[in-house]
Parts: C-alpha cells; structure tokens; sequence
C-alpha cells in the first residue's frame, strides 16, 4: 500500500476562472511533493475536467512536471454532478461520460498510474425509470472496460447507498458488468458510499476480491473517525489481512482549513499514513 492525496483537497486554493491546469494545478503538485505524500490523484472541477481536451504537450508537461517532482499519478477521479451524465435522457450527453472515461484511462495509462474512479446513482430522474438509468450506467461500464483492460488500469466505482443500500447489490452490479479491471472504490470516511446497515469491516469482507482503490477522509481526525465508526488501526490491518496493494487516497478533510493552513495539516496525514502503513 501507498499513499496519495486528492488534488480536490486543494480546491479552496485554485485560481478562478482559468483552466486549473495551466493556473494552478502545477503550484499544487509542488505542495504535495513538499507535503510528504507519495502520489497524487487528479481531481478537477466538474466543468473543466482537463484530460478531455489535454493536448500531447499539456500532457508531456504534467508527466514532466510529475517525475521532476518525483511524485507518482496514482490515478484521476473524474467528478460528477447529482446526478451523472450518465442518467440523461439524451444520448449526446451520455456519450460525453463514456469519451470523459475513455480519455481517462488513456491520461492514466500514459503517466503510468493504477486507477479511474467514478461515482454512480442510478435512481428515477428525469422521467425515466431507475431500471433504465441503471441500464445506461451498467452499460457506460460495460463499454469502458475494454479499453481499461488494454491499457491495464482499472475502474474503481464509488456506490451511492442510495442506489446501493448492500454490499450484495455492488457486487451484483459488478458481476454485470464482468470485468476484472472494474471494481470498488472502498469508501472509508464518506458514509454515504458505503452501506448504512453493515459495519465497515463486513462491507470489506463481502467486497475484499473486488477492492481497487480506498478513499480515506481526514485520517488523523481520531474524533470524528470515531464518530462515524472508523478505526484507521484497524483498516489498514484489515487492507493487509486481504492483501491489498493499491492506493490509500486522501480525499478530503472532514473540516474547514483555510488555503494557508493546508500544507500542515496534509503534511501530518502524510506522515501518519506512512506510520500506519509501515508499522500496522
């Protein structure tokens, strides 16, 4: 297991407007090399999501930008709106999901990192039945993996307990889909993508062959870990016990820390998952 950190932690800090890549995304991949963490997951703002229009030379600075930094791209998480593209009744529009997955896996698969992550609700919306907006989300799934299994990346997938209330109904999702290279995105802090009425240590238990990226939130805050049930001792222990190899991603603080401040603060959860990691 490694560490990495989300660039998304880093958003009260951005520049606006102007595209984040070419504004402020460079400054923050400093920080992070400064911080501790040993890769980083790329993470910008829904409407400007840069790997759909990146061009080679964008590309070839943040692949230089990164190894001159030594840090590793563990991956890209592409944001979401409530809901996805993915549930819209035009096609077009559903169409820009699967070229945003498409173009992201090939991002990744060219810095060498592991993961894609997306998060997926399908329920009743516009008119259109949760049968039919699963339909389309299995479907984007379906159609991205073929390319995800030729570059060898995987897509790890953030369930919304409100479309997938049981570990039973992610793993029946992911047996339709039939990929090996699409999985879970196991969300530790966020209660909201996991389900409400097992603990966290049964949810992994049910879910360990299909784990391909943890989301952690705010690891050092030992309160509110506690209060939402969450022993980080206990989770990288557990991550071990089923031999979990990939990335823990720090996705989030659980408090507001203002943009001066933030380099501390990510620097001990560096720290500390580091300690976790190598003496748990």
């Amino acid at each position: 297991m490694k560490s990495s950190i989300m660039t998304r932690v880093y958003w009260p800090c951005y520049k606006w407007p102007g595209r984040t890549f070419n504004f402020t995304l460079i400054e923050i991949l400093k920080r992070i090399a400064r911080s501790g963490y040993e890769a980083v997951d790329l993470c910008e703002y829904p409407l400007e999501f840069w790997p759909l229009t990146m061009t080679k030379c964008e590309m070839k600075k943040l692949k230089d930008t990164l190894e001159s930094l030594n840090l590793k791209a563990s991956g890209i998480t592409i944001p979401t709106f409530s809901p996805g593209l993915e549930l819209i009744p035009i096609e077009d529009d559903r169409k820009i999901i699967l070229k945003r997955m498409e173009r992201a896996i090939d991002l990744v698969y060219y810095l060498e990192g592991r993961t894609v992550m997306y998060g997926i609700c399908p329920v009743a919306i516009f008119g259109v039945s949760r049968e039919q907006t699963y339909k389309w989300t299995l479907e984007l799934f379906k159609k991205s993996s073929s390319l995800a299994e030729d570059r060898g990346i995987d897509i790890a997938i953030e369930f919304v307990n409100r479309a997938f209330p049981t570990s039973d109904s992610i793993l029946q999702f992911l047996n339709e889909v039939g990929s090996k290279h699409v999985g879970l995105c196991l969300e530790v802090g966020n209660i909201n993508a996991r389900p409400k009425d097992e603990t966290l240590e049964e949810h992994i238990e049910a879910c360990k062959e299909w784990i391909k990226l943890v989301h952690l939130v705010d690891p050092v805050n030992d309160e509110w870990l506690r209060r939402i049930g969450v022993n980080m001792k206990w989770v990288i222990r557990k991550l071990k016990t089923i031999n979990y190899d990939g990335y823990l991603v720090t996705e989030a603080f659980a408090r507001e820390i203002a943009c001066n401040k933030l380099d501390g603060e990510i620097a001990k959860s560096a720290n500390y998952l580091k300690e976790l990691i190598r003496h748990t």
